[in-house]
């Protein structure tokens, strides 16, 4: 069934207050399968649309003011250019995972937060974020989101719920910290990374492991558009084709390259310790970083050793 003409202006109006404050504009993804799946997703520059730009509907549904999901801007350029603004579930909301949300918002996605101790101890955070933010509990973000963060302290890996996260792309942040998490002795003999136990913990679900290795500040301060010459780069690894593609889009959406560092079992290249961890993107005491691309972060996965 065809979809009623909905003009430009509606869109941008769609992103609210975050349009007016100039935080994002528009995002836009080739139209591929559902959701993310094989689309790449760029910000676009600072300006409007071209006043000639026609809009309808996709695939996805209109959910109204501040969702603009599915529209599309067809211009005599690109045959199918669309806005698709999914939702990010996030199990954990501390520094990485606030940062990554306040990345996904300013790009246009929706976020929903949890934390183990209550969605109302996020009231403060979710609203700081703006309209595109909610708290809820873990169950609701991990049913909610078509892209789910795990980013929780790894001894809790096992209070996930992972019947909610079946058939879906969850990014797995956690680090393996013995002095706080325990030992495991799985990890300690290297039998498995932490990203293969949570895999085994979500087995109906496809892992990704990334943002684990970079100091959230730098998270926040380095992120550039696509095409930028001092774009950082991120690792990630994951045993899913699909999921790996769905993993670099988002990164791509809140500003980052990425560097393909191979199956789970290879992600203890970019654990704690390691080449990549923390040192390329410049050293804790400066806020602002020092941009690492794509070279650098494919030199010090390579320098990883056991």
């Amino acid at each position: 069934m065809a979809s009623p003409d909905i003009a430009v202006e509606d869109v941008i109006g769609a992103l609210g207050s975050f349009y007016r404050q100039g935080v994002v504009t528009a995002l836009w993804a080739h139209a591929a399968a559902n959701r993310l799946e094989g689309a790449a997703i760029h910000l676009l520059s600072d300006e409007l649309p071209p006043r000639g730009a026609r809009c309808c509907r996709m695939g996805h549904r209109w959910q109204g003011r501040a969702h603009a999901r599915g529209l599309a801007w067809n211009y005599p350029q690109r045959p199918r250019v669309a806005v698709c603004m999914a939702t990010v579930g996030f199990i954990g909301s501390g520094h990485i995972g606030s940062t990554v949300a306040r990345l996904g918002v300013a790009a246009g996605y929706h976020v929903i937060m949890s934390n183990s101790r209550g969605p109302q101890t996020l009231a403060d955070l979710a609203a700081e974020l703006g309209p595109l933010a909610r708290a809820a509990t873990g169950e609701r973000a991990a049913a909610e989101g078509d892209l789910v963060v795990v980013t929780i302290p790894l001894r809790a890996y096992q209070s996930v719920p992972a019947a909610p996260l079946a058939g879906k792309v969850v990014i797995d942040t956690c680090n393996y910290y013995p002095q706080r998490d325990g030992q495991i002795a799985e990890l300690d003999s290297g039998t498995l990374t932490s990203s293969e136990l949570i895999q085994r913990h979500l087995a109906a679900a496809q892992v990704v492991k990334a943002f684990n290795n970079i100091f959230y500040q730098h998270l926040l301060a380095l992120s550039r558009p696509a095409g930028a010459t001092d774009r950082s780069f991120l690792p990630i690894a994951g045993d899913d084709a699909g999921a790996k593609a769905q993993a670099i889009a988002f990164l791509d959406a809140i500003g980052y390259g990425a560097v393909d560092a191979g199956p789970l079992a290879e992600s203890w290249r970019q654990e704690p310790g390691t080449p990549v961890y923390g040192s390329p993107y410049g050293p804790f005491s400066d806020p602002a970083g020092t941009p690492a691309g794509e070279a650098a972060i494919r030199a010090a996965l390579a320098r990883a050793s056991r």
